[in-house]
């Protein structure tokens, strides 16, 4: 009777051992190739985010807001750009955004998002990310969110946001 009881216990802790250790093994081959990819989407972004740039070189991120994931300076001096995480309605939302030396937004662009896409699609549209282009710190503040999208709109500004907050500190307030 006890037999019966305890030998399918023992076998469902077995399958779940071996078929976690091969999640495991699976997730370490595919990580570094899931994360080389990222860093190529990023790369091929930043190229249109702004094109007139001849090069990117790293910034520090010390002292930056803890929502900058990477920052960037072009070589030219034509702009700086930052990838920022915020938090939307339903996870992580990864932006890129490119700032001009005199402090105007150039371009934005989201990078990667948990949104449901019904919700995201009005906010992540070009119609409405290009509202932000052209503007400073105090004039994305005018841009009303997007109705029944509120806290994924709200977390695309609070994004801009944190990459303008970065660039004053990166740029030392010159504008």
């Amino acid at each position: 009777m006890k037999k019966d009881f305890i030998m399918p216990i023992v076998v469902l802790s077995m399958v779940c051992i071996v078929v976690t250790g091969v999640l495991a093994i699976g997730h370490s081959f595919t990580q570094p190739i899931i994360a080389a990819a990222a860093e190529e989407r990023a790369r091929l972004a930043m190229r249109v985010i702004i094109p007139e740039a001849d090069g990117f070189e790293p910034l520090g991120l010390h002292g930056l807001p803890g929502a900058i994931n990477s920052a960037y300076g072009t070589t030219n001096n034509v702009g700086y750009i930052f990838v920022v995480t915020t938090s939307g309605f339903g996870g992580a939302i990864r932006v890129i955004c490119g700032i001009a030396p005199d402090g105007r937004v150039i371009r934005t662009a989201v990078l990667s998002h948990s949104e449901t896409p019904t919700f995201a699609a009005p906010v992540f549209a070009e119609s409405h990310v290009s509202q932000f282009w052209g503007r400073d710190r105090y004039g994305i503040e005018d841009i009303a969110a997007v109705s029944g999208s509120t806290v994924t709109a709200v977390a695309f500004r609070n994004a801009v946001r944190y990459a303008l907050h970065a660039f004053e500190q990166v740029s030392g307030g010159a504008r």
